[in-house]
């Protein structure tokens, strides 16, 4: 039961199914890797799930899925409606802009756009917090601190998130979608 036929929709069922597993993924982050990572920097599993569909399904499809668990996750902890929007919203952007030339079987590629993809998130959400309270500390120290040690955590957690849904979509678990 898609909305439509167009390659530029997805059905209701891959929207429900995508916000069934963010709103999980969510409750994970903030309670279990709370606990895990308790005294650093902590994964940002949504982002992944984002950014690998995004790099699967391409720009258009992606920002929505950005702009959806964005939304869900300034819900659950952000400062303000609208900051991991716009991040997660323009980090799928760029992994399914970059995914246009790059084999989507091969985990290399989504292992590389959601490192760059990471950097991309969290320049604007630091943005946006230096805009509307000011930053507590430099843009390098976040580089340092916190921008490399989250993108080298999702690079890791690429390699096994990654190959389940680039399966999940063979199999056309959340709905026939087609490929650009």
């Amino acid at each position: 039961m898609t909305a439509h036929n167009s390659s530029d929709k997805l059905s209701l069922k891959a929207y429900l199914v995508f916000i069934f597993f963010a709103v999980i993924i969510l409750l994970i982050e903030g309670s279990f890797f709370s606990f895990l990572f308790s005294r650093g920097t902590i994964p940002d599993l949504l982002l992944i799930f984002v950014v690998c569909l995004a790099f699967l399904w391409g720009e258009k499809k992606g920002i929505v899925l950005g702009l959806i668990g964005g939304f869900l996750q300034d819900l659950f902890f952000g400062p303000a409606i609208g900051f991991f929007t716009l991040a997660k919203m323009a980090a799928a952007c760029f992994s399914g802009f970059s995914s246009r030339e790059i084999y989507k079987d091969q985990v290399i590629g989504p292992m590389l756009t959601v490192f760059l993809s990471t950097f991309v998130h969290e320049f604007v959400v630091f943005s946006l917090v230096g805009i509307f309270w000011g930053n507590r500390f430099s843009f390098f120290f976040a580089l340092d601190q916190i921008f490399l040690p989250k993108a080298l955590y999702h690079l890791v957690l690429t390699i096994l998130i990654y190959p389940l849904l680039y399966q999940a979509e063979q199999r056309r678990f959340f709905s026939p979608v087609s490929y650009k």
